[in-house]
């Protein structure tokens, strides 16, 4: 995977390509916009050529790329899990990510402002290893998306609807009556399905978990599937429109008789770790005062 031709930059007096390194963050919080003056500033210094995605660079007057249209290797995250979640929404490819910590929730922001801000010498010098991290690939009517955490499939307002479940062409649920299902990856068991009662798959299996919401049948548990399984959800009866919800950001109307289909096999998200590798559980977080 190349670097566009728009941002090839030599350096100053040395004939040496400098690496694009991109910026993204909220653009509506200020001390968001503090930070990536701060990340540009050392990067700079590092001699790595910063671009701020464009929804920033023009509040800030920094060169700027459009990351939903423009590969590049390497991306700063500057903010917790809703930025990297809206980021992700964005881009179709699998950039190396680095992330920095200014979040209320931040479950794979291993480490502290001020550890995340040292180590942008060794992301500019690649001095890390990668972890990464599986997705899941949901088909329905409306196309194709992709979901690190989760896709939901909810019911709006006070009423029940019933779905039919198969994995690999095999009955799950025949009829389960209820609020829905959620389906998750390995780091999305953690969140909401954890919340709903499923259980917490450890991030070095290739498994996916189907989770109800609410049923009615109080039997009806869930049911951690392997990620070559293909799942099908049939949304065999509703009175009232249905919302698939991908990772919290992307939000798509369903109605009765549509199908769903989801495996583990998405591109995955690269994330630059520079210290031990530690299991991430919702009970056990490093805690950080700023």
């Amino acid at each position: 995977m190349g670097w566009p031709r728009r941002i090839r930059h030599l350096l100053p007096g040395c004939g040496i390509l400098a690496e694009p390194v991109a910026i993204y963050a909220r653009p509506d919080k200020k001390e968001s916009l503090e930070l990536v003056r701060e990340v540009f500033r050392r990067l700079k210094k590092l001699g790595a050529e910063p671009l701020c995605d464009i929804s920033i660079a023009n509040l800030l007057g920094y060169p700027d790329i459009d990351l939903r249209f423009s590969r590049i290797n390497k991306i700063v995250v500057i903010g917790g899990d809703g930025t990297l979640l809206r980021l992700l929404q964005n881009i179709d490819y699998t950039p190396i990510l680095h992330l920095i910590r200014l979040g209320r929730r931040a479950f794979l922001f291993d480490d502290s402002l001020e550890e995340s801000l040292n180590h942008l010498s060794d992301f500019v010098n690649d001095r890390y290893y990668v972890e990464k991290f599986m997705r899941l690939i949901i088909e329905t009517t409306w196309g194709k998306d992709i979901a690190l955490n989760e896709a939901a499939i909810l019911i709006l307002g006070s009423k029940t609807m019933d779905l039919y479940v198969e994995i690999e062409g095999e009955t799950l649920y025949d009829n389960l009556e209820g609020d829905g299902l959620i389906i998750a990856t390995p780091v999305g068991s953690t969140a909401y399905s954890y919340s709903s009662h499923g259980s917490i798959i450890h991030p070095g299996l290739d498994a996916y978990i189907i989770t109800p919401v609410n049923p009615i049948d109080k039997r009806l548990s869930p049911v951690v599937v392997p990620g070559y399984f293909r799942t099908r959800v049939l949304i065999k009866r509703t009175s009232r429109p249905v919302k698939l919800i991908i990772d919290g950001v992307v939000e798509r109307i369903l109605t009765q008789g549509v199908t769903i289909v989801a495996t583990l096999r998405g591109p995955t998200v690269n994330i630059a770790r520079y210290n031990k590798r530690w299991l991430r559980l919702p009970w056990r977080r490093k805690q950080y005062t700023y």
